[in-house]
């Protein structure tokens, strides 16, 4: 009985009974922040290749070349990663307005970790960068316009500070009710005929839009001469029809809000929205002209016509990435 007691007694041996139990959690931990470095090491490695690749894809994309753009990033995973790392990755490329974006999916396989049947790790990164662009040509087709006053749409832009107008749709009337002010005219170039207009190069945020506008439903430099509610529009040299009425301006603060962007009314600001006016998408978008006859809280467009863009890459402007 002695015997037993003392047997039971005994703390020999334990330590080396307690490290047996903990060394299976100690090894896990061990290689967790092993295999953790690892992952890093080749994440870092995989982020940095996906940023290379982007870069590279942006530094060429304008809109309509997005596999052009995808070629060039995945020659650069290739040459960062080798063929077969970049063949194995999972490569989603995205390339829209202004961004490219390279999402590569990929794993590291683990040493330590395997004891706790561990085997890999995922790594999975992205990479964003932005593709400056500015519009270098507008295809505008001219789908309604009403009322009694003469009007002018023009693209104008800065070239060495000096302003150009490089595109213009007109609309002349030919007719009005007297009371409304509305009324039918002819429009320059015709009603759904696509006109492509070249923008070639300007100022940095030089571009914007206008409408010049004419009561008497005539050009300047022609005044309406008829007595009924026809337009006849003769030449005159009267300083009143050397001008016209008003001028509404897409970077003017006062008359940015003439605008309607696809339904929706642009509001009140100092800055020139170039991507809300020619947005470099490769769709079409819908303006809407309020000329300023109806009053402040009435939606009544006068000009209606679509644009789409076509956009080339900024000069001088440096590819950088957002993400």
């Amino acid at each position: 009985m002695k015997k037993f007691t003392k047997f039971l007694k005994d703390r020999s041996g334990a330590t080396a009974v307690t490290f047996g139990l903990l060394l299976v959690p100690l090894l896990g931990m061990a290689g967790l922040a092993v295999d953790y470095s690892l992952a890093s090491n080749e994440r870092s490695k995989l982020q940095n290749a996906a940023d290379a690749a982007a870069l590279a894809g942006a530094s060429i994309f304008t809109g309509p070349n997005s596999a052009a753009a995808e070629a060039l990033a995945r020659a650069y995973l290739k040459a960062n990663l080798g063929v077969d790392a970049a063949n194995a990755a999972t490569i989603n490329f995205k390339a829209e307005k202004q961004q490219v974006t390279v999402t590569l999916g990929g794993q590291t396989n683990t040493t330590f970790m395997r004891v706790l049947n561990k085997d890999s790790v995922p790594i999975d990164v992205t990479s964003i960068a932005l593709a400056p662009l500015k519009p270098s040509s507008a295809t505008i087709t001219i789908d309604k316009v009403t009322g009694y006053w003469f009007k002018r749409v023009s693209i104008v832009v800065k070239r060495n500070g000096k302003e150009v107008v490089v595109g213009t749709i007109t609309y002349t009337a030919a007719d009005h009710n007297g009371a409304g002010g509305l009324g039918s005219g002819v429009t320059n170039p015709p009603i759904s005929v696509a006109t492509k207009y070249d923008l070639g190069e300007y100022d940095k945020n030089s571009l914007y839009l206008k409408m010049e506008i004419k009561q008497d439903g005539c050009d300047i430099g022609y005044r309406n001469t008829s007595t009924t509610n026809k337009v006849v529009c003769k030449t005159s040299k009267s300083t009143a029809d050397a001008t016209y009425s008003s001028t509404l301006r897409t970077n003017d603060p006062s008359t940015y809000n003439n605008l309607f962007v696809d339904g929706i009314r642009l509001k009140t600001t100092s800055a020139n929205p170039l991507d809300n006016l020619l947005d470099c998408d490769q769709k079409e978008h819908q303006h809407w002209w309020e000329d300023g006859g109806s009053p402040s809280n009435v939606v009544e467009p006068d000009f209606l016509y679509r644009v789409k863009s076509e956009c080339k890459s900024v000069d001088g402007e440096l590819v950088r990435l957002t993400h």
